[in-house]
């Protein structure tokens, strides 16, 4: 492609990046120097938030498998099946108790049927007995630490008992661990502003669409002004054969992300409009603060790929709990 407009991007990306291995230059110099047709259109009406209300995570417990994780759902079968049934028809029947034993049988017939230890506290804490409801919900996470409803549930008791700083804590790691449910969500609001931050729930939305005509190969992109470089980054992360291959050798789709974050960079050196753009305010405040993987992992990565949180570890399921925290700081 070789308009106007890929032009005078190229030349001013190279005028403000001296170096030569400059990711977001080199995006651009592929895509200026490539066979395929690449064209752009600035639009000014906004892209909206996609719903991703049914993007949501469901129960799963996993098991360590050298570097990764090995994730399973949580299932029942066989004996524990029928148990667990009965648990939950006397659960409907707000026979408690008797939940609670056949929920325990349940849990004698499969140990891994983790969320069982969840739905006993769930028992207590609709009797409001909060205080083995919050012994139940901590032995359901000790078991299963990415048993997301136990820590929600947690959160909701902690609340109650006014150990507002604790419920901040669980409803947090919820939230990482099941980044799109709306119900959560409200609970994560109402928690976050009893702790006086920000309960906004603002979400990452480039102003970019790209598509490829199959019949000619041409790339079509539209975004926003502030958006224009990011797109072009994105474009030849999909389409470029460079990038195919330094797919391979790289984690993705992180890098990809950090990458298109550059084409954001130019416009946040404005401070007037840096200051009226919330992505460019979050942005700065993210790579200030030396917590640029966190705002990709979190802010981006798993809007799309929730389920991606299970192949966290422990320690970097809290760093995006922390991180989740201090960005919401008013």
């Amino acid at each position: 492609m070789k308009n106007k407009i890929l032009v005078w991007l190229c030349v001013f990306v190279s005028l403000s990046f001296a170096e030569v291995e400059n990711p977001l230059k080199t995006a651009m110099d592929l895509v200026n120097e490539s066979k395929t047709l690449y064209s752009l259109k600035i639009v000014d009406k906004p892209f909206p938030v996609p719903d991703r209300s049914q993007l949501i995570n469901f129960p799963v417990y996993r098991e360590k498998k050298g570097d990764s994780y090995d994730v399973k759902a949580i299932k029942a079968t066989g004996e524990a099946k029928k148990l667990l049934d009965k648990a939950e028809n006397y659960f409907g029947s707000h026979q408690y108790a008797k939940a609670r034993d056949a929920y325990t049988l349940a849990l004698q017939e499969d140990p891994k049927l983790y969320s069982a230890i969840t739905y006993i506290g769930q028992t207590y804490g609709i009797e409001r007995n909060w205080d083995k409801a919050e012994l139940w919900y901590k032995k359901a996470i000790e078991a299963n630490y990415v048993d997301f409803l136990a820590h929600w549930l947690l959160a909701d008791v902690y609340k109650v008992k006014g150990q507002k700083e604790k419920a901040l804590e669980e409803i947090s790691i919820a939230k990482v661990l099941n980044r799109n449910n709306p119900r959560l969500e409200a609970l994560r609001k109402e928690i976050y502003g009893l702790n006086g931050l920000n309960i906004k729930n603002w979400t990452f939305n480039p102003q970019v669409s790209i598509a490829r005509d199959s019949a000619t190969g041409n790339v079509n992109m539209q975004s926003d002004s502030i958006w224009t470089y990011y797109a072009f980054v994105q474009a030849a992360w999909l389409y470029e054969p460079y990038y195919k291959e330094k797919a391979k050798k790289v984690l993705m789709p992180q890098t990809m992300y950090r990458e298109c974050l550059m084409g954001l960079l130019p416009f946040m050196e404005n401070k007037s409009l840096k200051e009226s753009v919330e992505v460019l305010r979050r942005l700065d405040k993210a790579l200030n603060a030396d917590k640029l993987s966190e705002f990709v992992f979190y802010e981006i990565l798993l809007l799309d790929y929730p389920t991606a949180s299970f192949q966290l570890d422990k320690k970097q399921i809290e760093g995006l709990k922390d991180y989740l925290i201090w960005a919401n700081q008013k």
